[in-house]
């Protein structure tokens, strides 16, 4: 009878390890569920970030092709990249003698 004792106390013991397991899992509070929620927020966030960046872009992108030439010069000399040439000279501060 001792293999079979054995047996038995190895059977309970295994099936309370599962409970007990079940139990702490269900109480940490992160199931599943909810990280597919989590998921999916974030996916639409990232979404709407690069909406709003496209539309930044697309803005920017009519900025630099336009005909105005006093607004591309302005531009370039604001972002450095034509420093060799002064700004217009409506943009000069007046000077004092």
């Amino acid at each position: 009878m001792e293999v079979f004792d054995f047996l038995v106390i190895a059977v309970i013991v295994g099936g309370m390890v599962k409970i007990i397991s079940r139990w702490l899992y269900a109480q940490g509070g992160v199931s599943q569920r909810h990280i597919n929620e989590l998921e999916q927020r974030l996916q639409v966030l990232e979404t709407q970030k690069i909406q709003e960046l496209q539309k930044r872009l697309s803005v920017l992108e009519e900025i630099f092709v336009t005909e105005d030439i006093t607004l591309q010069s302005k531009l370039r000399h604001a972002l450095g990249s034509d420093s060799l040439t002064p700004p217009p000279a409506a943009t000069r501060p007046p000077e004092h003698a």
